[in-house]
């Protein structure tokens, strides 16, 4: 299997990270956590919203938590948000919905990551691709995204 977009940028940041692939069967961070193995927690999910004025975010967040609209809308200064249409959603980050990955996305997007996420030393999240994923240190993604820690879960 070659390379995804995202995987080809993570090899040109040279951080440390460990590719995982399944066998997709459905959309849910908590199938790809169990299909490697993995705790539910620390297997984000990658959510595109889209704030009032059209103006898309990232949220990442872990498998076992719920988003919040609200939240997230006080975290991005805005008043209103909400998750974005499909295909808004692969419009503007090149990838399919289940393959969704913050990394390397067609346009560059601010990112928010949930606070609680930081008390991990690694998360995976999607590598680009339907069952593909991505391991690496938490403080290397919040780096190599400028993302911003927010509570955004419930």
């Amino acid at each position: 299997m070659s390379d995804t977009n995202a995987i080809k940028w993570l090899k040109a940041q040279r951080v440390d990270f460990e590719v995982f692939t399944y066998q997709f069967t459905e959309i849910g961070a908590d199938h790809a956590a169990e299909a490697i193995d993995r705790p539910l927690e620390a297997v984000c999910k990658t959510l595109i919203v889209e704030a009032t004025g059209q103006s898309y975010w990232v949220a990442i967040i872990p498998g076992d938590q719920r988003f919040d609209a609200r939240l997230m809308a006080s975290a991005v200064d805005a008043g209103h948000v909400e998750l974005a249409a499909q295909p808004a959603a692969e419009k503007v980050t090149g990838y399919r919905v289940g393959g969704i990955s913050p990394l390397a996305t067609r346009r560059k997007l601010p990112v928010i990551i949930e606070e609680s996420l930081l008390a991990l030393d690694r998360i995976i999240v999607n590598g680009g691709r339907r069952g593909v994923l991505v391991e690496l240190a938490t403080e290397d993604l919040v780096n190599i995204l400028n993302a911003r820690p927010a509570n955004i879960c419930r």
